[in-house]
């Protein structure tokens, strides 16, 4: 099961990645279950809310590979700049894959530059991606379009991005679905009830 909460964060089975707090960034508070794992990107206020979630491991910055059981998590180091960190400090890509029938969500964090050659190939052709789309502080809608096109993900989650209410000044969405709309059925979802079918995301962008 997936579930988006919004700006970054999104739920996958029972790991929570880069929990927000709502009010802090102009958002409802989000209505977070109770979770075996919260994963967190890097450390800044709109994706580290941890401490408003239930939660029995924590692993925040982790690179490397972590053996959770039923699933195994790879973190890779990127930046949250195009200047290696120098302006906005580091990020982690995390690669999830459900051990049970190999489905595997990557989330982007808040990515911030293009990819080499080396990680486009160990996260390339996954069942879900989700990306940061909103550009001024991360890649932007063609940016993340450019990153898709090497990718090649089954099915599409933009992350990061304006919504009415949204107190950071970043780009809505509709310029990158606009760039989307030729490769992937787009798909609005209720914030009320977004939980998403994995079996059912392929060929899909999904967006609030």
């Amino acid at each position: 099961m997936i579930k988006y909460f919004g700006h970054s964060a999104l739920l996958f089975d029972s790991i929570l990645i880069d929990p927000h707090d709502g009010g802090s960034i102009g958002l409802p508070v989000p209505d977070y279950p109770s979770v075996k794992v919260v994963l967190i990107t890097h450390d800044h206020y709109d994706h580290n809310a941890h401490q408003i979630v239930k939660y029995e491991v924590l692993k925040e910055g982790i690179t490397g590979t972590l053996d959770l059981g039923p699933y195994l998590i790879s973190g890779y180091k990127s930046f949250h700049d195009k200047e290696n960190g120098k302006r906005r400090g580091k990020n982690v890509i995390y690669k999830v894959t459900r051990k049970s029938d190999n489905f595997t969500l990557v989330h982007m964090g808040d990515l911030g530059h293009s990819l080499n050659e080396e990680l486009v190939k160990e996260i390339e052709g996954v069942n879900l991606l989700a990306l940061p789309v909103g550009g001024i502080i991360t890649i932007d809608s063609k940016e993340a379009s450019e990153l898709i096109e090497q990718l090649h993900p089954q099915g599409v989650i933009p992350l990061h991005y304006w919504v009415k209410g949204h107190y950071m000044p970043l780009d809505p969405v509709e310029d990158f679905l606009e760039l989307q709309k030729n490769r992937f059925e787009i798909n609005k979802i209720c914030p009320k009830n977004a939980n998403l079918d994995e079996t059912k995301t392929k060929g899909k962008l999904f967006y609030l």
